[in-house]
């Protein structure tokens, strides 16, 4: 059977749902079509208080009044020497950060789109995409069921794995192969959790934790596929190893023991870009187009900005604006060659394992 959609969203993520409001805002709707019934648990839990313009330029500030999502006030990190260094966020005009209940916060942004007209289709899996004219034709399965979707624009907001782009035979280019292996553990409610986030740079890679509102305490190793041991894959070398570090450690009790249930999961977390970020009525956003290093904290900002982008520039190639992709890809290229340098200095900082493969493979092209 087939079907005719305006305007066809691959991707229900922040990225995703933000161009769809971001057109809505341009009085266009468009239809999203997210692969997994529910929102999936990822990483990237803390919003910086320089996010707010954002929330408010897509009228979605009021997710952030939700009582499960806890106030973060600052970061604390152990990073190129032995000294832990905080920055408070009370000092920033915006006031407090936040670390999300990210399943929740998606869930509830899905909510609000849906809510003001955007037509969401889950459980859709795109198989294959087809140009037929003027028109794309994406072939997806939809509870199971093989259904075609004609549609005049198409998005690709798919994360990382950027499914339209590869369909379309664009290239992938990767500076890296960072993964992060993330573990959630429950602490004892008595038990006062810092509300910061805290980053710790060790030998092979760094570490992360974030405390959320339920007594979740969220851990992630960071480090290079090619340098991930079977050790860090199964709890007990997980834990062993975070009992190491200083700063991660002193967020758990001291006689903290994880629960022999706490699931592992390994997620990419690597810097890459599309070798074309638009092309004859397509675009990619968010991941699918530039995706970050976790260090930079940009995340859900970064996400909800470049959809931002995306609905307005294809409002205006709609309208007949043919400089509007164009301008779309200049500003997500600058942004990227912007934070190519500031993410490369963020390595730079950490000296201490200078011969280490992991750090070693960080250097700055230009300073080898």
């Amino acid at each position: 059977m087939e079907y005719f959609h305006e305007i066809s969203i691959v991707g229900g993520g922040p990225a995703g749902i933000a161009t769809a409001l971001s057109l809505l805002k341009r009085g266009i709707r468009s239809t999203v079509f997210e692969a997994d019934a529910v929102a999936r648990v990822k990483v990237g839990e803390t919003l910086p208080p320089t996010v707010l313009p954002i929330f408010r330029n897509l009228e979605i500030e009021e997710l952030l009044d939700d009582p499960r999502h806890a106030a973060c006030y600052g970061n604390s990190w152990l990073w190129g020497s032995e000294k832990v260094h905080d920055k408070h966020f009370m000092l920033h005009a915006g006031g407090n950060g936040w670390h999300l209940q990210r399943g929740i916060f998606e869930e509830s942004l899905i909510g609000l789109a849906e809510e003001r007209g955007v037509q969401i289709v889950r459980n859709a899996k795109i198989m294959q995409v087809k140009q037929a004219g003027k028109h794309w034709n994406l072939n997806l399965k939809i509870d199971h069921r093989e259904t075609t979707v004609a549609t005049n624009f198409m998005v690709d907001a798919t994360g990382r794995k950027s499914k339209i782009a590869r369909c379309l035979g664009i290239e992938r280019h990767r500076y890296d192969t960072l993964v992060g292996v993330v573990a959630r553990f429950s602490v004892d409610e008595s038990f006062e959790l810092s509300q910061q986030t805290h980053i710790e740079a060790v030998e092979n890679g760094w570490w992360y934790a974030a405390a959320l509102s339920d007594g979740q305490l969220v851990t992630a190793f960071m480090t290079d596929a090619a340098f991930l041991s079977h050790t860090y894959q199964h709890l007990s070398g997980y834990w062993n190893a975070l009992t190491e570090t200083t700063l991660i450690r002193s967020l758990f009790p001291g006689d903290f023991q994880p629960k022999p249930d706490t699931v592992l999961q390994i997620q990419s977390a690597e810097t890459s870009f599309l070798e074309s970020v638009y092309g004859e009525n397509w675009l990619a956003t968010g991941d699918a187009a530039f995706a970050y290093d976790p260090i930079s904290s940009y995340g859900i900002t970064s996400a909800l900005g470049a959809g931002c982008y995306a609905g307005h520039a294809i409002a205006d190639h709609l309208s007949g604006a043919a400089e509007a992709l164009p301008a779309y890809r200049y500003l997500t290229e600058k942004a990227f060659s912007d934070y190519l340098p500031l993410w490369y200095h963020q390595y730079a900082l950490e000296q201490r394992w200078a011969e280490s493969p992991f750090w070693k493979k960080r250097i700055y092209p230009g300073a080898r």
